[in-house]
Parts: C-alpha cells; sequence; structure tokens
C-alpha cells in the first residue's frame, strides 16, 4: 500500500481513527496487483453527525480489530454525487452511502453523471438499512395523496428517486406532479423544515430525520402511508426502492399507529481497484461481528445477511461474492443478475 501525494483538491480534513490527515495532500493508491489485505483503506460517508457516519464509524472500529487493516480513514461528502466519480478514479476504496439512484446513476454514466460519463468502476457490496420515507404533512386533513391537490410541497428534485416515487403516488391518486401540486424544489433538508415551519410550504417529501421534531411539535406533522400495493408500484417504476413501517410511538413523529411507507435503502459499496481479498475481509468483519457495533445508531439494527442482498442495481465485487458464496446466499439467479448488469 502506498499514499499518492497531490495538491489538486486543496487541504480538505480526513477524519482518521486516532490522527488526521490532509485530504489534499495524500490519497489512497489502491493496491489492486496484490492478493494481501490493504493497510490503510478510506471510506467515502456522508457528512459527520449523520447516521451514515456514525455507521462506518462504528464498524470500522471493528474493521482496524478484526482485520490486518491498519488504518480506516472516513472521507466524509456533502454531496451524494460527488464520492462515486472518487471512486471510480480509485481515489477512495469503499463507501457508506445512502442512496443506489446515485450509484445506479454513476454506473450508467446518466442525470447528474451524464457529462462525466459511466463510472464504470464502482461496485455493490450491501444494502445495510432503509430510511423510512414519504410526504410528510402539517394539516391533519391530508390524509391521503389525492389530498395534495393544490398544496405545496417540498420536493429534493435532485434526487430522481424522490420524484419518481412522488409521480407514481400522485398518478395512483389521480393527480399529475406537473399540474396538480406546487413543487418548492429544496437543496438541504433544513431548508425545506424552514419552509414549512414559516408556511411557506404544506408538506415536505423526504426521509424521516431528526430535523422533523420541531416541526412535529409545532405544527403536528404526521407521514401520509403508502400501502404495499402503492410500493411495489414504485419499485416497479425505480428498483433502488425499499419499504418499510414507521412503528407506533416511533420518532422523530411518534404516531399514533404503524404507518407504511417507502425506505431510501443505504449500503455499502467499494471500488473495483480495491483488491478482493480486502473486500472480502472488511464484509467477514462487518457482518461477522453485528453485535460489536450496531448499537451505534438505531438505523444500524437493520444491518443484517438477509437484508443484504436486498438491492442489485450495480455489479457485486468478486470479494463480495466471494463472502456470500462462502455463506452461501449466492445464487444462480444473483450470478445471473451480475453477468447482465456486467454486460450494460
Amino acid at each position: 500500500m502506498t499514499l499518492k501525494c497531490t495538491n489538486e483538491r486543496g487541504p480538505s480534513a480526513l477524519k482518521l481513527f486516532g490522527a488526521t490527515i490532509l485530504a489534499g495532500a495524500c490519497l489512497i493508491a489502491p493496491n489492486t496487483g496484490s492478493a494481501q489485505v490493504q493497510k490503510i483503506v478510506t471510506f467515502a460517508v456522508p457528512p459527520e453527525g449523520a447516521s451514515g457516519y456514525l455507521i462506518a464509524a462504528g464498524y470500522s472500529k471493528v474493521i482496524t480489530s478484526k482485520t490486518l487493516i491498519t488504518k480506516v480513514i472516513l472521507q466524509p461528502f456533502s454531496s451524494a454525487t460527488a464520492w462515486p466519480v472518487r471512486m471510480n478514479a480509485g481515489e477512495v476504496n469503499f463507501a457508506q452511502h445512502c442512496g443506489y439512484e446515485q450509484i445506479l446513476e454513476a454506473y450508467r454514466g446518466i442525470g447528474p453523471f451524464k457529462s462525466v460519463g459511466a463510472q464504470r468502476n464502482i461496485r455493490n457490496l450491501a444494502t445495510s438499512y432503509g430510511l423510512p420515507w414519504s410526504v410528510h404533512a402539517v394539516d391533519p386533513a391530508i390524509k391521503t395523496f389525492a389530498d395534495l391537490k393544490r398544496r405545496s410541497v417540498f420536493v429534493q428534485v435532485s434526487h430522481t428517486d424522490h420524484t419518481t416515487a412522488l409521480r407514481v403516488l400522485l398518478k395512483a391518486a389521480g393527480l399529475d406532479y406537473n399540474r396538480d401540486i406546487k413543487i418548492m424544489p429544496f437543496r438541504e433538508p433544513g431548508e425545506a423544515v424552514q419552509g414549512v415551519a414559516s408556511g411557506r410550504g404544506d408538506a415536505i417529501a423526504f426521509g424521516l430525520i431528526p430535523a422533523l421534531v420541531e416541526l412535529k411539535r409545532s405544527k403536528g406533522l404526521h407521514s401520509i402511508p403508502i400501502s404495499p400495493e402503492l410500493a411495489s408500484q414504485v419499485q416497479a417504476a425505480d428498483p433502488v426502492w425499499g419499504t418499510a413501517v414507521i412503528k407506533k410511538g416511533q420518532g422523530p413523529l411518534t404516531p399514533a399507529e404503524d404507518v407504511p411507507v417507502l425506505a431510501i435503502e443505504c449500503g455499502m459499496a467499494a471500488a473495483v481497484q480495491t483488491n478482493a481479498e480486502t473486500v472480502y475481509q472488511v464484509m467477514k468483519a462487518v457482518y461477522g461481528n453485528l453485535d460489536s457495533w450496531t448499537s451505534v445508531h438505531p438505523l444500524a439494527k437493520q444491518t443484517t445477511l438477509k437484508k443484504a442482498l436486498q438491492v442489485t442495481v450495480v455489479p457485486f465485487h468478486d470479494g463480495a461474492i466471494r463472502f456470500y458464496n462462502e455463506a452461501g446466499l449466492w445464487t444462480d439467479e444473483l450470478d445471473a443478475k451480475q453477468k447482465e448488469l456486467l454486460r450494460q
């Protein structure tokens, strides 16, 4: 393993267990020619404090204690579209992401990745957990998607999966996304929360995040149910979606009864340049020691081998396939899907 030094991007700090290095000063040069485990690995992660960051921090300690990997560097990215390009170039080894849509678009070179082309060096490792998603509304009279007619809804329009889901849900209710509701675009969740709090919008189409607590307290925010039948229509339009149930009393909105919704599936990815032995050892450490780290965040409890193969929209890394084969989970159907994805 070597460190490749560059000044191309300036000194952005990387979090390192026990130390800090400068991202602009040194980048990991993946060891692709050896079967040996890489000693230092980088993980692209969401911003510090986000669920994905906390979860990666939790299992990173297991990785360094259970494998020959000596250092795990967490490299935060504020944009979900930034890290796939770095991974494609081999500048980050792994990612803890929350959005298969961005990975799918990157792999195919569509959407926000159209200008940079297909990022074919990205590989799937596992589906980790799902973040409950729906339209969360203030007015108690908004009980179904049909009730959103002529209402203002904050939508993260840069995320194709969000807009696709909302289009399908509205269509099923007899509404048109472009004509029957007022779309209020936002970039960061805080913008939408402030917009609804100030009365500029009636609802937010987003995941169930802690920032909604204050809206619940001041406005009485609630989630619109999405039945399994509706969810299947969304999944047919975009296979990156999962499903979830917001349990009675579950925060941050503490509903009076269970609410079925969609789920933004989050997971792990790796660069094809990261050697298979390193990926295999990471998978073995993470999934072989779940009790050691899944207490770091409530969402981490969803991380199981049963869920790991849920989303298959980009090819799996060879090291992950070895792990699943040994676990008896890799099937002929998955193998055929893998070959199909590699041909695309």
